[in-house]
């Protein structure tokens, strides 16, 4: 009883141990723009750098999220199913890939945040004195709890400094004078209510990271990191950022280091394979077969070439 959610683009009915979702349809994706001179100067050019998202949309997204979490936070679900929902309704119904790794992780690029569940890996590369450490970091989940752990599972764990205690995770990041410029800050508290009132303090704030307040761990990592998933690459773990895509993923070398801007041949005759109602199927793109290198990954794909 009073499980029930009902937001502008989604509702939860629950049937005994049933959720009836409903997903109203909505464009997510402004049409493509005629062809036509971009305003700028004779020094700066202005050029479109993708489709363009519709922000109110994104954001209804986002609130069904957050309906979501306030039934989690009052009891509605145990240990992950609030994980496994948002993640069956990515895999139910066809949204646009950058949109279902919003619905299925938090509309990030608004809110910069996103929390660290258990499909998650951290990979952090230091400076190298005489070669770089690259170590790997696990979110795992508590036994018998739905907090996490962060476990580092390779390399020397120098970079970042994790409580071992189970907490609740949260990875930022703010933007510097590119995209490749930023800072990530793991921030994390023993629960749900204390993580909500430090990530209004750190947003307002981000020097309050340096004085975090009882209980809660905060942390920004000065080195490169990115925060990702494994896909499979003929057969093996290949590592993707959130929001990466399949061309990235294959363009990845074992340790993760290349010049940014300078790539490698990609292959051609790629395949991808992507969960959908239960199952393993294979991607059709339109256009040409090499579009395929723009999906943006999900955890659990298999990738072939």
């Amino acid at each position: 009883m009073g499980c029930d959610i009902e937001s502008e683009s989604f509702a939860v009915a629950w049937h005994g141990n049933t959720a009836r979702l409903t997903v109203r349809p909505e464009a997510y994706y402004a049409p493509p723009a005629e062809q036509q001179k971009q305003q700028g100067t004779a020094a700066i050019s202005i050029a479109e750098s993708g489709p363009r998202v519709y922000v109110d949309s994104v954001a209804q997204l986002q609130k069904f999220r957050d309906a979501l979490a306030v039934k989690e936070d009052a009891g509605c679900f145990r240990g992950d199913e609030a994980t496994r929902l948002r993640q069956a309704i990515t895999e139910t119904f066809p949204f646009p890939p950058g949109i279902a790794v919003y619905l299925r992780f938090g509309a990030y690029s608004q809110t910069s945040f996103f929390d660290l569940t258990p499909e998650f890996l951290l990979r952090l590369v230091s400076p190298p004195v005489t070669k770089p450490d690259i170590s790997l970091y696990a979110v795992v989940r508590a036994p018998g709890d739905d907090r996490m752990r962060i476990a580092l599972i390779s390399g020397e764990g120098k970079s970042l400094a994790v409580p071992e205690t189970p907490a609740y995770y949260r990875y930022f990041y703010r933007t510097g004078a590119s995209a490749h410029n930023f800072l990530a800050t793991i921030l994390g508290a023993p629960d749900r209510n204390t993580l909500r009132e430090a990530t209004d303090r750190f947003l307002s704030d981000p020097e309050t990271c340096e004085k975090p307040g009882p209980g809660v761990f905060c942390q920004s990592v000065n080195v490169g990191i990115n925060a990702g998933f494994y896909v499979q690459i003929n057969g093996k773990d290949g590592f993707v950022r959130l929001g990466g895509t399949v061309g990235e993923a294959i363009d990845d070398t074992q340790t993760g280091l290349h010049e940014i801007g300078r790539r490698r041949t990609l292959p051609e005759n790629v395949t991808v394979r992507r969960m959908f109602h239960g199952k393993l199927i294979p991607i059709k793109v339109d256009g040409s077969t090499n579009n395929i290198l723009s999906l943006v990954a999900m955890p659990g794909d298999e990738i072939t070439f």
